[in-house]
C-alpha cells in the first residue's frame, strides 16, 4: 500500500487541494450508497496485520461494485482526495497509483 505522504504528493502535484463546497446537492449521492447498510469499519479497516486489511478491503470492494453511485463515489475520492478507506471500489493504494500514473 502506498504511504500516506506518497498518496498526497501524487495528488498535490496535479491538483490543488480544494474540497467541494458544502452544498446538499454535492453530497446527496451518498444517501444512495450501498455502503450505508454496512458498518463503517468494513470500508476503513484498521488492523496491524496486512493480510486482514487486504481481506476486508476485498470484501468492501465487492460491495462497492454493486453500488448505484460507484462512479460518483470514486470521482469524489479522487478529487478530494480521500487518503483512507475503500471508496468507489478502490483502495487508498489503488487511488494513489492511479493519481501518480495520471500525473506522469
Amino acid at each position: 500500500m502506498t504511504g500516506r505522504s506518497g498518496y498526497l504528493n501524487a495528488f498535490t502535484h496535479t491538483h490543488s487541494l480544494r474540497l467541494p463546497p458544502p452544498i446538499q446537492e454535492s453530497w446527496s449521492w451518498q444517501w444512495r450508497g450501498t455502503c450505508r447498510d454496512y458498518p463503517v469499519e468494513m470500508f476503513f479497516p484498521d488492523d496491524p496485520h496486512r493480510a486482514v486489511v487486504r481481506r476486508k478491503e476485498k470484501a468492501a470492494v465487492a460491495i462497492c461494485r454493486q453500488c448505484p453511485v460507484l462512479q460518483q463515489c470514486r470521482d469524489h475520492a479522487l478529487r478530494t482526495p480521500e487518503q483512507h478507506g475503500v471508496w468507489g471500489a478502490m483502495t487508498a493504494g489503488e487511488r494513489g497509483r492511479l493519481l501518480r500514473h495520471r500525473s506522469a
